[in-house]
């Protein structure tokens, strides 16, 4: 492979190869394929910022002590409806399963429930918690922080960051899949996305940074009052941690509020008006150069089943990181398709 090539990958290498390496690292086999697939998932929604590129990373968390591979979160608050998890440095995306899968058990029970998550690693991509709820019939609400680090993000007029990306998601059930699902950050893009612009040489807008290079918060005032919401009820109250001169973590907090829809209403009778509404939004007069109007999870479905059945963009400097890891734990390297010039977006 050269520089500047893009290569493509069936998601089952990619993910075999992901959970290979995490096994490596002494994590359960279920955990490890499943952590897998939620990274692997990212890449085939188009959301590189969570995929591949992060595989690197987690190793490196766990080299570096700070990551337990083998940890599942313990219980260390229990009133029924409200909980609070510890989640003893496991990755977030087992730590967020098993809160989520917590909530939507306890939501059945008291028709809502909040589960409260500390001492997490992060989670990756939030939209396939809030589609894992939604698939069962319950409403998710998802409000993560750093625990007061990874400042990427000035306030509005400020130069300097003072908050993490501080991302909401909240997922919908509807007919089928695939269901309302919002996963933003409250940056005008994950800090994610801005390193994997970077690495591929593209020109970083200039809506999206500070002209010190720091994230600016998404629309502006209203994306700050939302991370600020965030940071009191993803740090505050979870006890995580929130943001100052010295964090004292760099893991993530995280509240997770369930709400079990028939505990309100008849499950059939709310999705027949979500889905009536959503017809009635879709049926707009366009701009003239209007596309389609998408509901909140279409579109990264629709990405998902081409790249499914077209291959996974890999870029350069991913797949090094990726052959770094395969030295490293004498593993193959996921099977290849043919590779192209230039990024594929």
């Amino acid at each position: 492979m050269t520089a500047g090539e893009t290569i493509l990958c069936l998601p089952g290498e990619l993910r075999g190869f992901a959970a290979s390496v995490l096994t490596r690292i002494r994590m359960d086999e279920a955990d490890a394929d499943f952590m897998a697939g939620v990274i692997v998932a990212s890449d085939l929604a188009g959301h590189e910022s969570h995929g591949m590129r992060r595989l690197p990373e987690y190793v490196g968390r766990w080299r570096a002590g700070k990551a337990n591979p083998s940890a599942r979160p313990v219980i260390e608050l229990d009133s029924g409806a409200v909980l609070r998890l510890d989640g003893r440095r496991g990755y977030g995306h087992i730590v967020l399963r098993d809160a989520t899968d917590l909530a939507v058990r306890r939501a059945r029970r008291h028709g809502i429930a909040a589960v409260a998550v500390r001492r997490a690693e992060h989670a990756g991509r939030l939209a396939d918690y809030c589609d894992r709820a939604a698939a069962e019939g319950i409403a998710l609400l998802l409000f993560a922080n750093d625990a007061g680090a990874g400042q990427d993000v000035a306030p509005p007029g400020g130069l300097r960051p003072r908050l993490a990306t501080n991302p909401i998601a909240v997922g919908i059930p509807r007919a089928k899949a695939p269901h309302l699902v919002l996963d933003m950050s409250t940056s005008v893009v994950a800090a994610g996305r801005l390193a994997e612009w970077r690495d591929r040489g593209e020109p970083i807008p200039a809506d999206w940074v500070t002209e010190t290079g720091v994230l600016r918060p998404a629309g502006g005032v209203k994306g700050f009052g939302l991370a600020m919401v965030v940071e009191a009820l993803a740090g505050a109250l979870t006890g995580a941690g929130t943001v100052s001169a010295h964090p004292e973590h760099d893991d993530q907090g995280t509240l997770v509020i369930a709400v079990d829809i028939t505990s309100f209403r008849p499950m059939a009778g709310f999705v027949a008006e979500v889905e009536q509404f959503i017809a009635y939004v879709r049926d707009v007069p366009l701009e003239s150069e209007g596309q389609p109007v998408r509901m909140p999870g279409e579109s990264g479905a629709q990405t998902s089943r081409q790249r499914a059945a077209d291959g996974v963009p890999v870029q350069e400097f991913t797949w090094r990181r990726l052959e770094e890891l395969a030295a490293e734990f004498d593993l193959s390297l996921p099977e290849t398709r043919a590779a192209q010039r230039g990024p594929l977006t």
